[in-house]
């Protein structure tokens, strides 16, 4: 019983030390290849951690392997906007001036139940409420009011130092545009931590500490 006792503690410990490895995300915001990650982790520890015919490094050493597997893949996932796309998905414009928007609703096999779920839990009770509504990666609903006035929806069109064609094709601004307002301004994308533009041409930017005048 003693030994039992140990070996749940121990794989206990190593499962949160994983898990706090993988950085400070509430559950619900992970992304679905690190929920993947944490449902394999914990099958993982399971087994070794009640049956004495298992070595503790049965556990231990793929629980391992998957962290550094995470590790890489975060590497990966942040080479580049696209790869982030496909690994995790791009935000949705399902809800716009207060109505669905009828492909992006019928592509993500959403139900109107599913959105109205969604903005109950956020106090709104009308589509009509809504100006902006978008899915996020990691299937939450963003939305911004009529209540709010804000008269155009806000997108990060640059992310460490990177350019996020997606979101510059939710607010229709093209490369061009973006390459033109930088020039104007002096600055190089790779310069900029977070650019941040509406479709009125709003630009607001923060550059990286090492480029900062």
């Amino acid at each position: 019983m003693l030994i039992v006792f140990f070996r749940a503690l121990i794989l206990y410990c190593i499962v949160f030390l994983v898990i706090r490895l993988m950085g400070k995300k509430e559950l619900s915001k992970v992304q679905p290849f690190e929920l993947a990650i944490i449902i394999v982790i914990s099958d993982l520890a399971s087994a070794p951690m009640s049956s004495r015919g298992l070595s503790l490094f049965d556990g231990i050493v793929p629980i391992i392997t998957l962290l550094l597997a995470y590790l890489i893949f975060l590497l990966i996932n942040h080479s580049s906007n696209k790869v982030q796309d496909i690994i995790c998905g791009k935000p949705i414009m399902i809800i716009k001036d207060g109505k669905i928007v009828e492909n992006e609703f019928n592509s993500q096999k959403y139900t109107v139940s599913d959105i109205m779920s969604q903005l109950h839990e956020k106090g709104i009770f009308s589509i009509s409420d809504v100006k902006y509504g978008l899915i996020e990666t990691n299937g939450n609903l963003s939305i911004i009011t009529y209540n709010q006035n804000i008269e155009s929806l806000p997108v990060n069109i640059i992310e460490d130092g990177k350019l996020s064609e997606n979101n510059m094709e939710l607010i229709n601004i093209s490369l061009g545009d973006v390459e033109r307002l930088l020039k104007a301004k002096k600055l190089k994308v790779e310069d900029i931590l977070v650019g941040q533009m509406d479709s009125n041409y709003k630009f607001t930017y923060q550059l990286k500490k090492n480029k900062e005048v």
